[in-house]
């Protein structure tokens, strides 16, 4: 059976019962009609969907430009940072060479150790930034270029640090020797008192003839704490012919101390002692004429003035 491809009739019948109108619609007609409310459906589901998108999208570029807006101010904000870490730089350079010199190594040598500090300006060059942030900001500055320099200056920053922790180091440890050199240095007066006879050429009492007397007497009440003017290892301690009791230190330094003519030994030996630590009381055993120190410093086997050394004058007061 053949179906009939005729075109459509479309009745309109009047609610008032009026005269019936037939319209007669062709069939191409309502397969263009068809056609072309697909394609509408799909067009317009094509842009609501390209809308969404483009939406989400101009979002996204939204929040990348935030984003990097963020970026571009902590960039900028690390810079300032690097440039102040510059300055604190500059200031413990300044302190180091402070140190150098109170230390005695100087302000800086033409080589060797005691270049500790430099970096020249081959290796450094300060980061210069006059402007703020946000000034930064509106003038346009490009993230990449700064980054690339913020790079630069703190590879070079941290070479410069290395070197100053290496510098401080070694002022650390020169002071260190400084200290142990001082405390091994007897330049501090054992007791209080005065001095009855002093280091060099005198007629020897008890013998009448002149002598070098290769030391200091230091006359005080009798039991006055003997304290020792330097550090170092008691080597002696106790009776020896004319000069008594005695005690004597030696230390690492090359000096030996002598202490004579003591009332009481409050050391043994071969125990550490500090500078300015009791070792004994003030009398006037062995061979004296009344209560004294008899004090004398030795330095690598050569005999030494003790007042050359000392680093104040004796209290008499």
């Amino acid at each position: 059976m053949r179906k009939a491809r005729g075109p459509f009739t479309l009745m309109l019948i009047p609610a008032s019962g009026g005269k019936i109108r037939r319209v007669v619609i062709p069939r191409f007609i309502i397969s263009v009609c068809i056609t072309g409310i697909v394609i509408g459906f799909f067009t317009l589901f094509y842009f609501i969907n390209e809308y969404k998108m483009m939406k989400e999208k101009v979002r996204y570029l939204e929040d990348l430009e935030e984003l990097a807006k963020m970026q571009q101010e902590k960039i900028l904000s690390l810079a300032e940072k690097v440039k102040e870490f510059d300055v604190t730089m500059s200031r413990i350079e300044e302190m180091e060479a402070k140190l150098r010199s109170l230390a005695g190594a100087g302000g800086g040598g033409q080589g060797g150790d005691e270049n500790w500090g430099e970096g020249g300006p081959d290796t450094y060059t300060p980061f210069k930034s006059s402007l703020a942030p946000q000034e930064l900001i509106e003038e346009g500055v490009d993230s990449l270029k700064i980054i690339s320099k913020i790079e630069d200056k703190v590879s070079s920053l941290e070479f410069r640090a290395s070197k100053q922790e290496k510098a401080l180091s070694r002022v650390e440890e020169l002071i260190e020797e400084k200290k142990q050199l001082f405390a091994s240095t007897p330049n501090i007066f054992p007791v209080e008192g005065w001095i009855s006879a002093g280091y060099g050429w005198r007629i020897n009492p008890f013998t009448g003839k002149r002598e070098f007397h290769r030391a200091i007497d230091i006359v005080a009440p009798w039991g006055t704490e003997v304290k020792a003017a330097c550090q170092g290892k008691v080597t002696y301690a106790g009776w020896k012919d004319f000069y008594g009791l005695v005690v004597e230190i030696k230390n690492s330094y090359g000096y030996t101390t002598r202490y004579a003519h003591l009332s009481r030994i409050l050391v043994k030996k071969g125990k550490n002692v500090e500078k300015g630590e009791v070792i004994g009381r003030l009398g006037s055993s062995g061979r004296s004429t009344g209560p004294h120190l008899h004090f004398e410093v030795w330095r690598r086997g050569k005999s030494v003035n003790p007042l050359e050394l000392m680093v104040e004058p004796l209290d008499l007061s």
